[in-house]
């Protein structure tokens, strides 16, 4: 999928974007980025205020690196058959209440992202329930982290 697909799909999801051209961080941001590639059929977007205080500052609450990470996707394989239950059961139980049933399902079966910030919190909890052992996700995809 191209940048551009990829942003007008953000776009009919209702993403904020922004419109601020003066912006002294808008060439790096996302958010100005996936603005400038509104369909021109497209007659509303959900936008950035640009009467905000910090908009359009280096401070802007709402920027966004316009840069790809590496998500992953799916984690099936986490729970080895050479883990001890109580960790599995633990970190399980850990995941959802973190990030309720319906999202952790969603993780685990690759539908949602994981993005890299989440990928460390789920090997924290690993270490946490005392597993040394490798971590390791499905697969891994490049995108943006919206």
């Amino acid at each position: 999928m191209t940048d551009k697909e990829l942003f007008i799909q953000q776009i009919e999801r209702d993403y904020v974007v922004c419109h601020m051209a003066d912006c002294p961080i808008g060439e790096q941001c996302l958010r100005l980025k996936i603005g400038k590639h509104i369909p021109s059929n497209r007659m509303f977007c959900v936008s950035v205020n640009p009467y905000h205080d910090n908009v359009a500052t280096e401070r802007c609450p709402l920027y966004r690196p316009a840069t790809k990470v590496k998500c992953a996707k799916g984690m099936t394989q986490i729970f080895t058959d050479d883990m001890p239950k109580r960790v599995e059961q633990w970190v399980r139980a850990a995941l959802i209440a973190r990030y309720n049933r319906t999202y952790f399902f969603e993780y685990r079966n690759g539908t949602r992202l994981i993005p890299p910030a989440m990928q460390d919190e789920v090997r924290d909890l690993f270490r946490q329930a005392g597993w040394t052992g490798e971590v390791n996700f499905d697969g891994y995809v490049e995108t943006y982290d919206w």
